[in-house]
């Protein structure tokens, strides 16, 4: 999930004093329990806003950047939303990335963190995804006032791809919407 700009050094100091660090270690430990195979990095320095799936050699990683692990308007399910999706990118099936046939497109993902990512988190350490808080959170993001530069403002691809806008984005992941199996959406 990629969002833009940087918290301020004012938000970042702010939320290290709020023992945030503790929420995310109680996070990444459960995502470490769960999905073993996978590498989880939180890098608290840099204040960008984004998490990202990337695959390096025969790594599967997910880092989580400090502006949104420390973001003052995400809780603990908006966070717990956001890393299932980057895991997702790893172990969806279905639609790949164009930029990177390795990892699952952005719908796929977010099918799989809301289907079985939840399930298995919760299953693995009874940390339970509470959906409409998540996307309640993550509306509060999206239309923060950050300039989205038309990230989160198209209308769906033709291949019927919703994670092109946030509306729809936000529709298909409260109701669950199977992701489009088309190839490159």
């Amino acid at each position: 999930m990629l969002f833009c700009d940087h918290l301020s050094r004012q938000e970042v100091l702010e939320a290290k004093q709020t023992n945030r660090e503790d929420l995310l270690a109680g996070l990444v430990t459960d995502f470490r329990k769960t999905f073993p195979d996978l590498t989880f990095e939180l890098q608290l320095d840099f204040s960008i806003i984004n998490a990202q799936a990337l695959r390096l050699a025969n790594q599967q990683l997910v880092t989580i950047y400090g502006g949104l692990a420390l973001h003052p308007r995400l809780g603990s399910d908006g966070l717990t939303l956001i890393v299932l999706h980057e895991v997702g990118h790893h172990l969806a099936e279905g639609c790949r990335s164009k930029r990177d046939p390795s990892l699952a497109c952005e719908c796929a993902a977010d099918y799989w963190a809301v289907t079985t990512g939840a399930a298995n988190l919760r299953l693995r350490t009874d940390r339970s995804l509470q959906m409409q808080v998540a996307i309640e959170e993550l509306d509060q993001v999206m239309g923060s006032g950050q300039p989205s530069k038309g990230r989160y403002t198209k209308r769906n691809a033709p291949s019927g791809c919703w994670a092109g806008g946030w509306l729809a984005r936000r529709r298909a992941l409260l109701a669950r919407d199977r992701s489009p199996q088309t190839t490159g959406c």
